[in-house]
């Protein structure tokens, strides 16, 4: 794995999470891995789902700046969370692992 990104914090209203990114290289592509997500939420459901929706692409943004090919979350089924913003499983991960080309 290549060194990760440096962490990003996000503070907001109801919004508390550190985040790290890890950049890794397949194919001599590099990837970008959502690798850590702590802290809290605590927005009620639709604004959590914005709020959510929201810093994944300023996420996609940073890891692009990084030169990524490809952006990668795995843990948790994402896949409701990330619907319609062109994420597709891999792997065996049945919608807890998804990815984007970027």
């Amino acid at each position: 794995m290549l060194p990760a990104l440096p962490p990003i914090g996000i503070v907001r209203p109801g919004v508390a999470v550190n985040i790290t990114l890890a950049v890794y290289l397949e194919d001599e592509k590099p990837i970008c891995l959502l690798h850590t997500l702590r802290g809290k939420v605590k927005l009620k459901p639709k604004a959590w789902l914005k709020a959510v929706r929201g810093e994944m692409e300023r996420l996609e943004q940073i890891a692009r700046e990084a030169g990524c090919h490809e952006m990668r979350i795995e843990g948790r089924d994402w896949s409701r969370v990330l619907q319609g913003m062109g994420y597709m499983p891999w792997g065996s991960g049945e919608g807890h692992a998804l990815r984007k080309v970027l």
